[in-house]
């Protein structure tokens, strides 16, 4: 009868504290929004600057691939982060240059565009890229140019749909719903790893709300203790296109001249 008793005492002590580690668990999950995932995800550490080389597959919906090379520099100025891309192979797209410079929210929320140049050599002339532009396809990629750098949080309102598993990682999956509705991509849905707030997946809607585009990242890992994403794959599921970004020689925090984030190193061809 005792042992009974004591098994009976221990059983229930062993069930109180499932309860209260569990009860702690859904409190701390109820208490995160989705604009706080989305805003933790943003301040997740990229380093004072990064750099890396890249190899984009594009496919087309017969199977033809088209590979070229890139290398991309970034550099954290505080409020202002300045980016550039540059193509260097193959011929025909050797020495096209993009440079983003990307503005943090003020204090108060609002928000600035960023600005936006490309450089196209067999023209020898830089373009700006604007408005509506920004939502254009990057280079014939699967990626459009606001793609290439970091949205705002200010553009968009955040609803938290619940947590899932996504190629074997625990997530949260958010709903981000952009303020301008005549976007080209009103509507996305991002899952968020709990591990790292990295972005696991991502699918893209159309005005009308149809699936445009998915977005699948992985090789995720620490590089220098900064999470990094190895690949990026993006397919467009209306017109059957897909794009592969592998990153490669990823470093962080090395010293980078500021003369290269300048639309005059572009057109002179002199960012290595």
């Amino acid at each position: 009868m005792k042992k009974t008793e004591s098994t009976l005492r221990f059983s229930r002590l062993a069930m109180l504290a499932f309860t209260i580690v569990m009860g702690t668990r859904l409190a701390f999950a109820q208490q995160l929004t989705g604009y706080d995932i989305a805003k933790r995800a943003d301040e997740v550490d990229k380093g004072e600057t990064s750099s890396y080389t890249a190899t984009m597959t594009l496919v087309d919906k017969k199977g033809s691939k088209r590979v070229r090379e890139i290398m991309m520099k970034s550099k954290d100025y505080g409020d202002t982060e300045k980016s550039v891309v540059v193509f260097t192979t193959p011929k025909d797209v050797a020495g096209v240059a993009y440079l983003m410079f990307e503005y943090d929210d003020a204090p108060d929320g609002t928000s600035k565009d960023s600005d936006n140049w490309l450089y196209m050599p067999a023209m020898k002339k830089t373009r700006r890229i604007s408005g509506s532009s920004k939502g254009d396809d990057f280079m014939g990629t699967d990626f459009t140019y606001e793609d290439m750098g970091d949205r705002g949080l200010s553009k968009d309102t955040f609803n938290l749909l619940g947590e899932e598993t996504v190629a074997g990682n625990e997530c949260w999956k958010v709903e981000c719903l952009a303020k301008d509705k005549t976007e080209k991509n009103p509507r996305r849905i991002v899952w968020y790893r709990k591990d790292s707030y990295m972005v696991q997946k991502a699918e893209f809607y159309d005005r009308q709300n149809n699936l445009q585009r998915v977005l699948e990242c992985s090789d995720i890992k620490k590089i220098d203790g900064i999470w990094t994403t190895g690949k990026m794959y993006i397919k467009n599921v209306l017109t059957n296109h897909s794009t592969l970004l592998e990153m490669k020689d990823v470093k962080y925090n090395q010293p980078l001249n500021d003369n290269i984030f300048t639309v005059a190193s572009l057109e002179r061809g002199t960012v290595r």
